[in-house]
């Protein structure tokens, strides 16, 4: 059964959707990545297990969403923290589990608001 839409929407594959994707994943992996030095070497494999669980959720619920929503933001930023939670956490379920959930899921709103702001400075018909 098909939906009707070839591909992906447009404003997943747009240059701004990777650069600020891009942007996001970088702050994000040179906080941590200072903290990791700072405090232990495992903290490296936590940073690179929320990296990719953000990226591939991004991806996977932005695949559903053909107009610029913010929901796959928030839930790949909220699944993003948890997992990253949970990896540090040694995957015990901690308090802090839903602190950076809600953290991720803050800094996905954040890439939202940047990514639609760029998309309308830039005149780009993804919006």
């Amino acid at each position: 059964m098909t939906t009707g839409r070839s591909g992906p929407p447009a404003w997943l594959t747009s240059v701004e959707m990777l650069g600020t994707t891009a942007v996001v994943l970088m702050i994000g992996a040179m906080v941590l990545w200072y903290k990791a030095a700072v405090r232990e070497p495992r903290l490296g494999f936590t940073i690179g297990s929320g990296v990719l669980v953000y990226a591939v959720c991004l991806v996977a619920f932005g695949r559903r969403s053909a107009p610029l929503a913010v929901w796959p933001f928030v839930l790949a930023g909220l699944c993003a923290g948890v997992a990253a939670e949970l990896v540090n956490a040694q995957f015990l379920l901690t308090r802090e589990s839903a602190a950076a959930g809600l953290t991720g899921g803050a800094i996905g709103v954040a890439q939202w608001a940047a990514l639609r702001t760029w998309l309308r400075l830039t005149g780009s018909p993804a919006v």
